[in-house]
């Protein structure tokens, strides 16, 4: 599949300094595979994960989505899908994973393109480009969802994402910028709106050269906290921002954390740990702190931190569970993500989730219990 394995180079100079001070105050005590999520059948492989409890149901949302036949636009491919359910109780699995599907039975993209995007990947990629194409060949742009928070004061959900170029061949991806879409319903899609007026591109609210707070987030009191890791080799420095959540799409709302205050320039921002591409952070109960969950970067390992607070200070990195191996050797598990509004018994049981390859362009969600101590 290969969503969100790229490592972004910028921010290759930041050093972590100070991350990780103590071992995590949430000790896990056991870990149980409860197999992988069952999706439509059409779906031959997805990845990312991310999740959030908007009103009754559980919301997850995808990256790169292929599929077993294409839809109703001839093709195999969506950059972005979702999926929701009533069922909160993972614990036996999650069953009524459902998601609007079209006359051929295929999901749509959850975030619309642009007319000029759509027209772009028109010309260059998928069935639609064969034997018209002469330049730039299977380039397109992918627009891939990053963490859900819901405004409970609104009831909207926001949804962050990042917008790629993306070319044929392994890693192949130019970011071009990140932002937030706006989701007013579940049974709408999303608006990507206009957030800065007279720019290059009005859709984006952080340029290619900011760092990119895509990788986690979370609501807390009303203030909308963003994480964003990019990664230099196999360390990924995590910093933070932080906006009003009513005014989450104003760029001059945003401040990012320096180690010692809030300011309003990034290049004064100190990473607060070392992550992953994608990664969770939420509220545990039992343990009173924040946890950070994710896949240590080129590894089979899952890892917790742990924080009083957003900014940290973030524990050391623990070793909660190994996942399993892919189907080919030179692949990984990657995307490991919690899901906080699954977590059952005051904290005390919580699930993550991570991609397992299992073929070529195809892959499977596998969900794990984490029993905390």
């Amino acid at each position: 599949m290969g969503h969100r394995r790229t490592m972004r180079a910028a921010g290759a100079a930041l050093v972590c300094a100070g991350c990780g001070a103590d071992a995590p105050e949430a000790a896990v005590r056991a870990a149980r595979d409860l197999g992988p999520l069952a999706f439509e059948p059409v779906i031959r492989g997805r990845d990312g994960g991310y999740s959030a409890r908007w009103g009754d149901r559980s919301v997850w949302v995808f990256g790169d989505t292929t599929l077993q036949a294409p839809g109703e636009d001839g093709s195999t491919w969506r950059s972005s899908t979702f999926c929701a359910t009533d069922d909160l109780d993972a614990s036996d699995g999650l069953s009524r994973l459902a998601e609007p599907l079209d006359a051929a039975g295929a999901p749509g993209e959850l975030l619309p393109f642009t007319e000029e995007e759509r027209a772009f990947n028109l010309a260059h990629f998928g069935p639609q480009a064969e034997g018209t194409c002469t330049e730039d060949c299977g380039a397109r742009y992918a627009l891939w969802p990053g963490p859900v928070v819901v405004d409970v004061s609104t009831g909207r959900a926001l949804v962050f994402y990042t917008k790629l170029m993306a070319r044929p061949g392994a890693f192949n991806f130019e970011v071009l910028g990140s932002s937030i879409a706006v989701w007013e319903r579940l049974d709408a899609p999303p608006a990507r709106p206009e957030l800065r007026p007279g720019a290059a591109d009005p859709t984006l609210l952080f340029d290619a050269d900011e760092p990119a707070p895509t990788t986690a987030a979370l609501v807390h009191e009303g203030v909308l906290y963003a994480y964003g890791c990019a990664c230099a080799g196999f360390t990924c420095p995590c910093l933070v921002a932080r906006a009003p959540v009513a005014e989450a799409t104003e760029r001059g709302a945003w401040r990012f954390f320096s180690g010692g205050g809030w300011v309003e320039g990034h290049d004064q921002a100190e990473p607060v740990m070392a992550g992953a591409p994608m990664m969770s952070v939420h509220w545990n109960e039992r343990a009173g702190r924040y946890i950070a969950l994710y896949s240590e970067p080129v590894s089979s390992h899952i890892a917790l931190r742990t924080a009083p607070a957003p900014e940290g200070p973030w524990s050391d990195s623990e070793v909660v569970f190994t996942a399993m191996a892919p189907s080919t050797p030179e692949a990984w598990p990657y995307a490991g993500l919690g899901h906080g509004e699954l977590a059952r018994d005051g904290g005390r049981l919580e699930y993550v989730t991570y991609f397992r390859e299992t073929g070529f362009l195809q892959g499977e969600l596998r969900l794990v219990e984490l029993e905390l101590e």
